[in-house]
């Protein structure tokens, strides 16, 4: 014999009947889901008045507002909170970094050649020895040749042979 939940206004919470009941109880006021009872809502909202909230404890009036959901400080913990936001915030203007600094980063990441590689490399050179012998050049030699020439945008954490692929296509572009 096949089940069913059946609810009724002074049943909320349901009762399971017999299916052949079912018909003789939906005419009785019994209904299949307790979405079609016309139920009072309950209100969990706390009910104070002003003269209650003038007289409550400070310690009640935070377990009030806890329950609500809220999450309470004292004045001193919110004071440490923001003091700490300040103390923690990174600078994101680009005003704050000398330009020593940006400089250093870039040639960090390789967008830029650093001073030291860029010394001592006569261009002229470079090229001819490239032409004649390119695995003869180091690694920095490379990179100093095909972003000197080519605007290549090579960096020295490049494989040598794909530094070498790199110039070589850039010269036969030409």
């Amino acid at each position: 014999m096949s089940k069913l939940w059946m609810y009724h206004a002074n049943v909320p919470k349901g009762e399971i009947v017999n299916l052949s009941q079912a018909e003789r109880l939906e005419q009785d006021g019994w209904v299949k889901s307790p979405a079609l009872l016309d139920l009072p809502k309950e209100d969990n909202t706390p009910k104070l008045d002003a003269d209650q909230i003038e007289r409550a404890r400070p310690e009640d009036l935070v377990g009030l507002v806890k329950t609500m959901g809220f999450k309470v400080m004292s004045e001193i913990e919110f004071e440490s909170q923001i003091t700490k936001a300040k103390l923690s915030a990174v600078p994101v203007t680009i005003e704050s970094f000398s330009n020593d600094e940006l400089i250093a980063e870039a040639e960090r990441r390789g967008l830029k050649e650093s001073k030291q590689a860029e010394g001592g490399h006569d261009l002229d050179a470079l090229y001819a020895q490239f032409e004649e012998n390119p695995e003869s050049l180091t690694k920095a030699e490379h990179v100093f040749l095909g972003n000197a020439l080519y605007s290549l945008g090579l960096r020295e954490n490049m494989k040598e042979n794909t530094l070498i692929e790199k110039i070589k296509a850039a010269m036969n572009a030409e």
